[in-house]
């Protein structure tokens, strides 16, 4: 009776095992791309806000001070910054997005789990700021 009891609990535990693998990965990777939203939202506010100060060319400090914060972060593949409102005079409009790509590392499961994203995440935010002037 021993023996069949022992063999159970082994059997048990090789269906459990890799199914509380799969769903640490996915609470890891889940929250690598919670980290990523959070860095691209944090690029472009800095961005803006940086931006939203200069008194030359606010364009140009925002878009360097985003591109520097998002590279800074790390988790975020293919960083791209783009300017959608320029600023300039006081009181205007600068507005900045940042977008990226995360590695998805259970990607290569997408043919066991239909509906799955593919091998990357998209994270994508943008800030708005009145340029100041004093």
């Amino acid at each position: 009776m021993l023996r069949n009891k022992s063999g159970m609990e082994l059997l048990e535990a090789a269906i459990t095992t890799p199914i509380a693998i799969l769903v640490m990965l996915a609470i890891v990777n889940l929250g690598m791309v919670v980290y990523a939203q959070q860095a691209v939202q944090a690029a472009a506010r800095h961005g803006a806000r940086m931006g939203s100060v200069a008194q030359q060319c606010p364009a140009c400090y925002a878009a360097s001070a985003a591109q520097s914060s998002i590279s800074a972060a790390g988790i975020v593949e293919n960083p791209s910054v783009s300017v959608l409102a320029p600023g300039g005079s006081a009181g205007s409009i600068l507005k900045i997005q940042v977008s990226g790509t995360v590695t998805n590392f259970l990607a290569p499961l997408t043919g066991l789990f239909p509906g799955l994203p593919g091998d990357t995440f998209r994270v994508s935010a943008d800030s708005t700021f009145r340029q100041e002037g004093w």
